[in-house]
């Protein structure tokens, strides 16, 4: 048996026909064969045999039943899957109903998705119209067929009409003219607020999919004009949140609270915030609760996250702001804490604790404050402290006035005169110039005189009235000593530099200008620069040292301890290049900086007094000249100690030279720091005395010329001494335990001769 092949709509039909038969119709005449039947599958080429009308119309038949089953079962497959885009299309547009609450981005796609699933709905619809008008059209062929009115070569559908494997769409072009017109789609409400853009009425061609079409939403999502915003919820902003809370003090203040005992520093600092809006639009209910509000703070000005603890202090300057007077039951704790803080070495602390000093002055009580501030600070183991403290005590005695200090209040006058006496024998010059101010202010009232006898001690008394008397000599107390310092260095440089060079800006013409933002990697440059291991670096990092100092005086002035840090290991260098030209730059910026230097002298001074025993002539002389400029340009209270110390304790080579630097401090610290010489001074002189060898002659010259060095040094030192103290440096010797009878028959007979010449 052989199989013949039909194919109709992309399918192969088999009829099974006998061998003979075959055979029979191909030896026939091969004229009455139908050429037009030669059809294969994929353009092969087979042939086909001639039919009787018999078998052509029940083969008809079949071949239309089997089309329109099929036609029948698609369209209700289709009408399966439209009911399920229905639904789908519902509830997509009702989320995009819900869509106002989402970000901006993912409205969009949701709007675009849904745009195109209605499309995909509207092009189902017009396929299955064109399913059901092609059944028409095969039903009326097909009865047309039974009524014998046309060929079986013109039955076939054409392929352009057909769906076929080979496509994906049918041709519509021939029945487009029939089709009802497209139903309209679904648009937006205008009316409505809403974020989602208002797509064109028109069907708008699909495009391909951009992977950065959300990126760019979403980045693009503030550029949105806030009056087409529309929240779902309605829910309030974060302004309007707070605003509403406030009107419930109670539950805000519960809230703050809990957030500043929060883990999170950023909820810290949201309370925090929370906390002056309270203090601010309510201080009665923070008045209530101000112990413990007090209490919080305090733990969060000693927080380590620096934007906490600058908050807290903030919150502590708006409650002195607002709460005023409430606050002088808790200023011994505030006040502590406060002051503690501005022993801090960040700029930014010492700066905030001081703004909030200066706030607390100005709203709370003035006696409160100044015992508070006398208590907290007055005594603080920090110069920094002590010197915050100095200045709110001065701040405080400018507005209670010196008729009210002097008044015989045993709260005010005693403590202000104990305690401005205190500062002006102080050892940093600015804590000094804040104590002389404020006997300064008092000087013109004659009760000021029997109001020391009676509130000071003799020795604090008798200091103070050698301060005084240089206080009438001096016209006043002057400047600050940072500004002493600086306009000090300015004039310097303006007349050693310009005056030889005519212009510093063509000298330093390549030196860059440090901005403020710029300050602190400017100095780790630096530093850096003078730690490197390439020997040119730190030449050159300390070049850029002094240019600073000479261009920007005040931000060395600022940063002068970072610098040192590394300025130190270039005066201790192994080489000597690095070691001259660290002590020349050292010899150059102590006229500029002057007393600033106060704060890192005590640890140069021993690293420049080390380079007098060096081989190299050049670098011992430079650093004993060092010492002697640094008598000239500092403070003589900040010296003393480092060189009584060095005269002690430093190498046998270099003790001579610092001794007869010390003779030649002496005269200074007698006549203006006499607490000092008893402190420092005569400590050292009876220890240096017990050095003395083999010197029982009382002959000055003889000793004088001595081969001894250290001998000769200790007679000078005890000539300065005996022609400042005269016949009370004996008094003293003999009144100490630590000069032994010997030294001190010694000391007397010097002293003998001394008077003799």
């Amino acid at each position: 048996m052989l199989e013949q092949l039909f194919l109709h709509s992309g399918s192969v039909v088999t009829n099974p026909v006998s061998t003979t038969t075959h055979t029979n119709n191909n030896n026939n005449d091969a004229s009455t064969r139908d050429d037009g039947q030669d059809i294969g599958v994929i353009g092969k080429a087979v042939p086909m045999p001639l039919r009787t009308n018999g078998d052509m119309d029940i083969m008809r038949m079949q071949h239309n039943n089997a089309v329109n089953n099929k036609l029948n079962r698609q369209s209700d497959n289709t009408d399966t899957l439209s009911d399920e885009f229905d639904s789908d299309s519902k509830e997509n547009e009702n989320f995009v109903n819900m869509g106002q609450s989402l970000s901006a981005s993912f409205r969009l796609r949701v709007q675009q998705k849904t745009q195109e699933k209605i499309e995909q709905k509207e092009r189902r619809r017009q396929d299955r119209e064109n399913r059901s008008r092609q059944q028409d059209f095969n039903n009326n062929n097909n009865n047309n067929n039974n009524n014998g009115d046309t060929q079986y070569d013109n039955d076939m559908p054409t392929s352009s009409t057909s769906t076929s494997r080979y496509s994906s769409q049918p041709d519509l072009t021939a029945i487009n003219n029939d089709m009802p017109p497209p139903t309209a789609r679904r648009q937006i409400d205008s009316n409505k607020n809403s974020i989602l853009p208002n797509f064109p009425t028109k069907q708008r061609s699909r495009v391909a999919k951009n992977f950065m079409a959300r990126s760019q939403t979403f980045n693009n999502r503030r550029d949105i004009p806030t009056n087409d915003q529309h929240l779902a919820f309605h829910r309030s902003s974060s302004e309007d949140r707070t605003l509403e809370q406030l009107r419930n003090p109670d539950h805000v203040y519960r809230e703050a609270m809990e957030s500043i005992a929060s883990d999170d520093w950023e909820q810290k600092c949201s309370g925090l915030n929370l906390l002056q809006l309270l203090i601010a639009q309510y201080p009665d209910t923070v008045t209530q609760n101000l112990h413990q509000v007090v209490l919080v703070l305090i733990q969060e000005v000693k927080n380590l996250r620096s934007q906490v603890a600058r908050f807290a202090l903030s919150t502590f300057c708006d409650m002195f702001k607002y709460l005023k007077r409430n606050m002088d039951i808790e200023l011994d704790l505030t006040i502590k804490a406060i002051i503690q803080k501005s022993a801090e070495s960040n700029e930014f602390f010492r700066s905030d604790a001081e703004k909030c000093l200066q706030t607390m002055v100005d709203n709370v009580t003035l006696q409160k404050a100044l015992q508070a501030l006398i208590a907290g600070g007055a005594s603080h183991r920090n110069p920094a402290a002590r010197k915050t403290s100095a200045k709110c005590i001065y701040l405080v005695c400018e507005k209670l006035g010196p008729t009210k200090i002097l008044s015989g209040t045993r709260d005010i006058t005693e403590r202000v005169l104990q305690v401005a006496a205190t500062f002006a024998s102080d050892g940093p010059p600015e804590i000094r110039w804040y104590g002389k101010k404020i006997y300064h202010m008092l000087m013109p009232f004659d009760e000021l005189d029997s109001m020391m006898k009676h509130y000071l001690n003799p020795s604090a008394y008798s200091n103070m009235c050698e301060i005084l008397d240089s206080i009438r000599a001096k016209g006043g107390v002057g400047e600050t000593p940072s500004e002493s310092a600086r306009n000090n260095g300015r004039r310097t440089l303006s007349n050693d530099k310009l005056g030889s060079h005519g212009n510093l800006t063509n000298q330093f013409s390549s030196t860059r200008k440090i901005n403020t933002a710029d300050q602190a990697e400017q100095v780790r440059d630096l530093t850096k620069q003078m730690r490197s291991s390439d020997f040119r670096e730190r030449l050159s990092g300390i070049e850029e040292f002094q240019k600073l100092c000479e261009l920007e005086t005040d931000t060395a002035i600022q940063s002068l301890v970072q610098i040192f840090d590394g300025f130190n290991d270039c005066l201790a260098d192994m080489n000597s290049k690095v070691v001259l030209k660290s002590l020349n730059t050292m010899h150059q910026v102590i006229p500029i900086l002057g007393d600033a230097l106060s704060s890192v002298i005590n640890s140069a001074l021993p690293l420049i007094a080390q380079s007098i025993a060096s081989k190299n002539r050049e670098i011992s002389q430079l650093a004993s000249d060092i010492i002697d400029t640094a008598i000239e340009y500092i403070d003589c209270g900040v010296l003393i100690q480092p060189l009584c110390t060095l005269s002690q304790n430093s190498n046998l080579r270099i003790r001579p030279e610092i001794v007869l630097k010390l003779a030649n401090l002496a005269p200074h610290v007698c006549q203006s720091k006499p607490k000092q010489v008893e402190i420092h001074l005569l400590p050292t002189f009876w220890k240096l005395l017990s050095l003395l060898r083999g010197q029982i002659s009382t002959n000055i010259a003889q000793s004088a010329s001595a081969t001894n060095g250290l001998n000769s040094s200790i007679h000078i030192l005890t000539i300065a001494l005996y022609t400042e103290l005269g016949s009370v440096l004996l008094e003293k010797a003999s009144s100490s335990s630590s000069v032994t009878p010997q030294n001190l028959q010694m000391l007397r007979e010097l002293c003998t001769n001394l008077n003799a010449e």
